[in-house]
């Protein structure tokens, strides 16, 4: 199956494969065919038929992406299974660590063979919400630095931490059974790098890379290794076939 609405992006490090799904193209009922029984039960119980086509979309086309990077044949064939909190993995290659996120139009998922990853991406939006998100959800270090940002940047400044905190969760497979208050990614000097500590899943360094895909959209991506830039650098976005 070829993927004509994926773009392979830059890797963000070494190992790490990232693409960009457009999810405004329905998929095809080939692609739609692909999909699994609890795949298909989710997708029919959203309301809105454009989230309904997003959503058949972006897992269609990972089945797919997913499917040439570990050579499992079919897309259909994927068996999926999920950790306690959710985090899905292939049954039939453990190895191949991945993740999926969606906003709006736009998804992102990153493939990993060497350890666990996680991505994020947001739309750059206006909120009015963003004091209260950033008490509830925010460590002391990060609100500070969210101070520093003023009129129309506050959002995306407050969106680039959150899709930081969401990479990490993702990656470490918790989702939010970790309170993202014990995720730190704003440390002074550490760059790209994020620390948890939690009582119940431990301390430990992640590290992320982070940007814009466009000027509207944010994204950031997370492991939970030490990261080697990537051997080759590729364009800014290359139709993946």
């Amino acid at each position: 199956m070829t993927v004509t609405t994926a773009q392979r992006l830059s890797d963000p490090w070494e190992g790490c494969a990232l693409w960009r799904i457009d999810l405004g193209v329905a998929p095809a009922p080939s692609d739609l065919a692909s999909l699994d029984a609890q795949e298909r039960a989710r997708a029919a119980r959203f309301v809105f038929e454009d989230d309904r086509r997003r959503y058949q979309a972006a897992h269609a086309a990972m089945r797919a992406l997913l499917a040439q990077a570990t050579g499992l044949g079919e897309p259909s064939a994927l068996r999926f299974v999920h950790n306690p909190f959710g985090k899905p993995s292939l049954a039939d290659a453990p190895d191949c660590h991945f993740s999926l996120s969606h906003s709006g139009d736009a998804a992102l998922l990153a493939v990993d063979a060497g350890a666990p990853v996680g991505v994020d991406v947001e739309i750059d939006r206006a909120m009015d919400d963003i004091d209260a998100m950033a008490q509830a959800h925010f460590t002391a270090a990060e609100r500070d630095a969210l101070e520093h940002a003023a009129g129309a940047a506050r959002a995306g400044a407050f969106l680039r931490t959150w899709t930081r905190k969401e990479a990490c969760l993702k990656a470490i497979g918790t989702g939010l059974s970790v309170d993202p208050r014990q995720l730190e990614t704003a440390r002074a000097g550490a760059g790209d790098e994020a620390w948890l500590d939690d009582a119940i899943h431990g301390a430990r360094p992640l590290h992320l890379r982070s940007g814009r895909l466009a000027p509207d959209l944010l994204y950031s991506v997370a492991t939970t290794r030490p990261l080697r830039p990537a051997r080759e650098a590729r364009g800014p976005a290359e139709a993946f076939a």
